[in-house]
């Protein structure tokens, strides 16, 4: 009975402790941020803060438009900290690092008070590419909502377009693509897309059939010192000019390595691939024996910040075993993206020179905002990307496809761009 008699004081203790610590928790201005934020859709977040500083780390998956999905962490965050609170804001894909924010809270709420050009600019913000001193405070940060295991189904439609045949001077083609894609662990993305022709006009005979248009693994790494490794393995879809009556694909590896210059606004990389050829037929995979190939490129880019205006050059080995040299110019506005490119090529028929012209366009179509993340979430692709060549007799420069998830958010997300956009409330 003594012992029963002791333990009566400690359930007490207990009870009085318990409430206490959960009210202490409920106080913490970084706990309720962290929840704040989690309650309006951001994931993977996490918080650490080093006397005045503020180290936020987050991944967007709902809205549209990365800009849009920062100033409203910059929004948030400045109602929760104090005045004197230095916040340093880190966007991520899948977990990895991409960019470095820098504000003072106190900066930034005269900002939104005051009328635009009436604060100078450089009290606001500064944009870094290179995070490499933040990776010992990522390795220790415990994320909330993560978003590994999620599954997303959005659906991208699709659009063909030919020209000058005598028959018919336009022929059309429309589809509607589910493409169902999860994170596995940092980094990573796992997709699947399948092609569901809506109306065809092309010759291509099974372009009329419901078709697995791509599955693949993709793996991206940071380095030190801006280098990333993006990496991808699987089946992927290319433009088709072997057969008018079978869709063929490649599977196989591919790989993107790049390093940036001068906070982003320079690139150098190259990428190379190793690649068989098959086609779906029957229920069965089939590959066509000895065509197995080795392709690679080199790039070089430079973004001019003021305009947004992007030069590329790119040259390598392609699909058909034709060397090329493309050189792409494109400008950013705002979420639009519009592009020439010109293409010189070994590859050319009887009569045709091996050089080639076109457009390119990058149009917004998801809502801009989407379901906020879950187990399951449903929505229209971010994105449509069009490519438009002035003449497709022959497939000049061609490469396979590989997520471009990676490259929008990045395009989005670039240190100069991000310095621009966020100047306006």
């Amino acid at each position: 009975m003594k012992t029963k008699t002791c333990l009566y004081p400690l359930l007490l203790i207990f009870l009085f402790i318990s409430p206490g610590t959960k009210a202490q928790e409920s106080s913490n201005p970084l706990v309720a941020l962290s929840r704040t934020l989690v309650q309006n859709g951001f994931e993977s977040v996490g918080i650490h803060q080093e006397k005045n500083d503020v180290y936020l780390f987050y991944e967007n998956r709902y809205f549209r438009w990365e800009i849009d999905g920062l100033s409203q962490i910059f929004k948030l965050a400045s109602s929760a900290l104090s005045d004197s609170t230095i916040l340093h804001v880190v966007p991520m894909h899948y977990e990895v690092p991409v960019a470095l924010i820098t504000t003072g809270v106190l900066d930034y709420k005269k900002r939104m008070n005051l009328a635009v050009g009436e604060y100078p600019r450089n009290n606001i913000v500064s944009t870094e590419l290179n995070s490499d001193n933040l990776s010992s405070i990522r390795k220790n940060l415990k994320f909330q909502n993560r978003a590994f295991g999620k599954i997303d189904l959005f659906f991208l439609p699709g659009y063909g377009l030919t020209l000058g045949n005598e028959d018919k001077p336009v022929k059309l083609k429309f589809s509607i693509s589910p493409i169902l894609q999860t994170s596995l662990w940092k980094g990573s993305l796992l997709s699947f897309q399948i092609t569901i022709p809506l109306y065809n006009e092309l010759s291509q005979k099974d372009e009329s059939k419901v078709r697995l248009e791509s599955a693949m693994l993709n793996q991206l790494f940071r380095l030190p010192n801006d280098v990333f490794i993006y990496g991808s393995a699987g089946i992927f879809a290319f433009p088709n000019r072997i057969s008018s009556d079978i869709i063929y694909q490649r599977y196989g590896v591919s790989a993107d390595v790049r390093k940036y210059f001068n906070n982003g606004r320079i690139c150098t990389g190259f990428s190379a691939g190793y690649t068989g050829l098959m086609y779906i037929g029957d229920g069965y995979f089939n590959y066509v024996p000895n065509d197995t190939k080795l392709n690679y490129t080199f790039f070089a880019e430079y973004r001019e910040p003021k305009y947004d205006f992007t030069t590329r050059i790119t040259a390598g080995k392609f699909l058909y075993d034709d060397k090329a040299v493309r050189v792409d110019i494109s400008r950013q506005f705002h979420e639009l993206a519009i592009g020439l490119f010109v293409i010189k090529s070994t590859l050319h028929s009887d009569g045709e020179t091996g050089t080639v012209g076109g457009f390119n366009l990058l149009i917004p179509i998801a809502p801009r905002k989407g379901f906020k993340p879950s187990k399951f979430r449903v929505n229209l692709s971010r994105y449509f990307n069009w490519e438009f060549r002035e003449r497709t007799v022959d497939p000049l420069a061609t490469t396979y496809r590989t997520n471009r998830d990676w490259n929008e958010t990045f395009k989005n997300l670039n240190p100069d761009f991000i310095y621009k956009q966020l100047q306006t409330p």
